[in-house]
């Protein structure tokens, strides 16, 4: 695991502001080339800034995003309740929109539809043009085989779960009841609609969360249907404990992860709650079908103090 502090960044020529955006050219290809990480891990207050730099030294938001492409924003922000800790803070989906727009993309669209008030506060005003910019789905869902599925053969999804030319998980690393943890795996789940996600929890006939082996199979093979192309995990102030919704024991992590790998990724932020990734079934079934990988040793991990 290599650590990289802010002095190392300084005496590299590459210095970012603490309280500004870092921009995806120049930096985010001089990091990407240098070392190629598979995670990157930023520590740091600013939400904001954090984002921008992981992406930045994950090798750039243009090695994900073309010009003129479709994206699709998958964000834990349900409607339903605002604790703190229980879903993904604005920051780090504006900063992600923000630069996929910079990059190019033709349209960023919000999947599920998004709470309004999500994007408010001081730092939505400062990009209002990005916030104006963003769009959300249409709230429709089209019954979709999952060819590869054991537990879920279909499922109702958005169609912009599978349309967009690009799609980025932008889950909260926390706490669940039943899965032990939820992130980029579990946060798939926004992609489908009420009915199909009762599945999971009802469908073996225990209901609830009683029944880990089958909820864990069921997200595994839902995220055989589409891997995102980026993950970007809201790792700042997140539920320790009576997740998903809370309240609950807040974890004060302060970091934003990135990763190309939603498995390799989801197994990092375990960690950080103090498990080890062999401990999440979810994450053995999904590497088991092949989406990703979580043997931790194996892969490059960057971390970074903003």
């Amino acid at each position: 695991m290599q650590k990289t502090d802010r002095r190392t960044f300084v005496k590299a020529g590459l210095a970012v502001g603490a309280l500004g955006v870092v921009e995806s050219t120049g930096l985010g290809r001089a990091l990407g080339a240098a070392t190629k990480p598979d995670i990157v891990a930023v520590k740091g207050a600013d939400a904001f800034a954090g984002t921008a730099l992981a992406l930045a030294a994950l090798g750039g938001i243009e090695r994900f995003v073309g010009k003129g492409s479709r994206v699709g924003l998958l964000v834990n922000a349900p409607p339903h309740w605002q604790l703190e800790g229980s879903h993904t803070r604005a920051e780090v989906a504006l900063a992600v929109a923000k630069l996929c727009l910079d990059a190019g993309a033709k349209e960023v669209v919000t999947l599920p539809p998004l709470a309004p008030r999500l994007w408010t506060g001081a730092l939505a005003g400062k990009h209002a043009t990005v916030v104006k910019s963003i769009k959300e789905c249409s709230g429709k869902t089209v019954e979709t085989k999952i060819p590869k599925g054991i537990a879920l053969k279909s499922g109702k999804a958005r169609p912009e779960l599978l349309d967009v030319d690009v799609l980025v998980n932008i889950p909260i690393a926390k706490h669940h009841v039943g899965t032990l943890f939820s992130g980029n795996l579990k946060n798939m789940m926004g992609g489908l609609d009420h009915e199909t996600n009762a599945f999971f929890h009802s469908g073996s006939g225990k209901g609830g969360y009683e029944d880990v082996d089958f909820l864990s199979q069921c997200i595994a093979d839902l995220n055989t249907l589409r891997k995102p192309s980026l993950c970007v995990v809201d790792a700042t102030v997140v539920l320790g404990s009576n997740g998903p919704a809370g309240p609950g024991d807040l974890l004060r992590l302060l970091k934003v992860v990135a990763g190309a790998d939603p498995v390799a990724v989801d197994a990092y932020c375990v960690t950080l709650h103090g498990r080890k990734p062999s401990d999440v079934v979810m994450l053995a079934k999904a590497a088991a079908a092949s989406i990703g990988r979580a043997d931790l040793g194996k892969l490059a991990v960057k971390e970074i103090a903003l």
